[in-house]
């Protein structure tokens, strides 16, 4: 039975949706393509009607899971007032809600651990996401050269990044509340505060 190329794409775009939900709950090594296309009540051999591969379905979902990402930073400077866009990049980034929720937030503190050891082809594809999330944030930073801008932008991520993984490991829910508040005013405080255009 042939399918139209509106059925396919329909099909493509759901399959590379769940991928990006199992890659964030169960990690790239618990993401299988049979149990994915299961899931989805297609055959295991439909899968290679949209992908090459498991890599090749991981650089697509790596992709979109940072489209995502910076759409969830677009909305947060929306709602900001202004001069306070960092702040709520920030504070919407280390809240509860992004913790409590990793199957809908950022890849950085979910996946990165696994990313070094997959395929180059998926390792490209997180490279360029994190830089094109890197340049977004750039924008926000106090500054006027952009090199110093995105390496502010740089050390902002990364250790957001490294506190909601730890906000997330930890058993006690009382400290990871602490972790959360305490980095959200110490980078705050770091870079926000220190903009011409903030207070």
């Amino acid at each position: 039975m042939r399918y139209s190329s509106q059925h396919k794409a329909r099909t493509h775009a759901r399959l590379l949706k769940k991928a990006t939900e199992e890659c964030r709950n169960q990690g790239l090594q618990g993401t299988g393509i049979a149990k994915l296309m299961g899931q989805m009540g297609l055959t295991h051999g439909g899968f290679y009607a949209h992908f090459e591969n498991k890599s090749d379905l991981v650089a697509a979902a790596t992709a979109k899971m940072f489209d995502e990402t910076v759409d969830h930073m677009r909305l947060a400077v929306e709602r900001a007032p202004k001069g306070k866009e960092l702040a709520a990049i920030v504070s919407s980034y280390l809240s509860q809600q992004h913790r409590d929720h990793p199957d809908q937030g950022c890849l950085l503190p979910v996946l990165a651990s696994e990313i070094s050891r997959q395929s180059q082809s998926v390792r490209r594809a997180y490279t360029q996401g994190f830089n094109e999330q890197i340049k977004r944030l750039a924008a926000y930073m106090p500054g006027k050269d952009t090199e110093q801008k995105c390496e502010k932008a740089r050390i902002l991520l990364s250790g957001m990044a490294g506190s909601m993984m730890l906000a997330r490991a930890v058993s006690d829910r009382e400290l990871s509340d602490k972790i959360l508040a305490q980095s959200r005013e110490f980078y705050i405080s770091a870079f926000q505060d220190s903009s011409p255009n903030s207070g």
